[in-house]
């Protein structure tokens, strides 16, 4: 295991001059959570290839709806629609002794710059863009990033070409709330829907879903197997309850690639020479605990199996795409993640998940799936908490002894500690119900009025691309 891409992180690990009286098997799974840990998960870490879809929507101009007759006339488009794809490569993920990886992006930027990627044959279908834009960047001689925009007229009918190659289909639809009397000029608020239907099929190919399968099937047992180790974990601080602040310390400083201090009993055995009290030894604040042999073994058993989740961020050796990156390409539907950008009040949203700058769909993967368990099965999971809590909970820049006690009052605060483990059967199964797409993502709103500021957007759009 030591041959891992991230093992040289072992060496860089803090050393200790306490040496502990324990098998040296406990350090081989731990390099690989730690350089997560700081890679940050959250960053998404395991692609070289980035790639993201934004779909901003404009209404149509006021003007375009005045009637000078008696009968309303009926909207003849439903806006503007802005479609921006971005493929960032991020060379620096590469793993530099892996050729198939190096070779795959060299491809990739090839088929980028020469026209022939698939994000080009999507835009060279959207008819008559009223503007539409390119632009690339490089380091040297190195493409690192694709940002190719389209206005479109008809969103209906420029996304029904774009996704044509896709297992989604979309749909847009603009209705008039409420009819228009004839001698009304303003149009009426109208309601917009954006909707994608899964049609079925997947991106990958027979032989990446085989492999994915395979992985899966693995995660699974290595998922039951971390389970059933936080279960005891969790048993024993039930049973010591005043071993739990220190225990969950001791556990989240394991899994940083921190070297526990040795145990010490916590009862000093009855001695025959008369008792002298001595001065207490108060530790250094950013010392770490001191830990019983057991709490020791209980959280080096739950890193050690935490590790074996992780590994679905690293490529194995002879292949060129991450078991993470493979269950992308098997579950996801979207040929990358996409997110909505709607013209009002947004009413309605299903598989649409509010944030930064308008709705994103999540991406289907592994990962993703796998943090939708906690609580079902471990509450908390420290495996989740760990990757995704990158902060410094309120204490001041490097004061680590802070942000450890901090950090554990915050796991704590998340929930009361209970474990039910499941079988590797039940795992799987459950991992397969969160991989699974929805028969449609609907997105509904309440369209802004078309005013001076909308219409000032939509040209700025037409001109910019911005």
């Amino acid at each position: 295991m030591d041959s891992t891409p991230i093992a040289h992180l072992k060496a860089a690990l803090p050393s200790t001059t306490v040496q502990r009286r324990r098998s040296s098997r406990r350090r081989q799974a731990l390099p690989l959570i730690a350089g997560l840990l700081t890679a940050t998960l959250a960053g998404c870490t395991d692609d070289p290839v980035a790639e993201t879809l934004t779909l901003e929507f404009f209404p149509e101009s006021a003007d375009a709806q005045t009637a000078e007759t008696d009968t309303p006339t009926p909207a003849d488009m439903a806006g503007y629609v802005r479609i921006e794809a971005q493929v960032d490569i991020r060379r620096h993920l590469i793993p530099k002794e892996n050729s198939l990886i190096v070779r795959r992006v060299n491809d990739r930027t090839e088929a980028l710059m020469n026209e022939y990627d698939p994000w080009h044959i999507r835009f060279d279908r959207v008819f008559e863009p009223v503007a539409d834009g390119a632009e690339w960047r490089r380091a040297g001689r190195e493409l690192t990033s694709y940002r190719r925009w389209a206005l479109a007229a008809d969103p209906d009918a420029a996304l029904q070409e774009f996704f044509a190659d896709t297992p989604m289909q979309p749909i847009f639809e603009v209705r008039d709330n409420e009819q228009r009397l004839p001698d009304q000029s303003r149009r009426p608020p109208q309601t917009a829907t954006l909707a994608f239907v899964f049609t079925g099929g997947t991106r990958a190919t027979a032989g990446e879903s085989a492999t994915a399968y395979r992985g899966f099937r693995n995660f699974a047992d290595d998922a039951a197997r971390y389970q059933r180790r936080v279960a005891a974990l969790w048993e024993y601080m039930d049973e010591n309850p005043g071993r739990r602040f220190e225990t969950l310390r001791g556990l989240f400083a394991e899994a940083e690639g921190e070297e526990l201090p040795e145990s010490q009993l916590i009862a000093q055995p009855r001695q025959l020479a008369p008792f002298v009290e001595q001065a207490a030894v108060r530790p250094e604040p950013a010392s770490l605990p001191r830990l019983r042999d057991l709490e020791i073994e209980l959280i080096e058993r739950v890193v050690a199996a935490g590790d074996a989740l992780v590994r679905i961020f690293e490529v194995p050796k002879g292949d060129s795409f991450t078991l993470q990156e493979l269950s992308r390409r098997v579950f996801d539907p979207f040929p990358g993640v996409v997110t909505a950008k709607p013209d009002g009040t947004v009413v309605e949203a299903v598989g649409f998940v509010e944030g930064g700058e308008g709705y994103t769909i999540p991406s289907l993967d592994l990962w993703n799936a796998y943090r939708a368990l906690d609580g079902l099965f471990v509450s908390p999971d420290p495996l989740v908490f760990l990757l995704e809590r990158q902060d410094d909970f309120g204490c001041e820049e490097d004061d680590e002894a802070c942000v450890s006690s901090a950090r554990v009052s915050a796991f704590l605060q998340s929930g009361p500690l209970t474990a039910r483990p499941g079988s590797a059967a039940l795992i799987q199964q459950t991992l397969e119900a969160e991989l699974r797409p929805l028969d449609e993502y609907r997105l509904v709103w309440i369209r802004d009025v078309a005013d001076e500021t909308t219409e000032d957007s939509a040209q700025a759009a037409m001109e910019t691309g911005e």
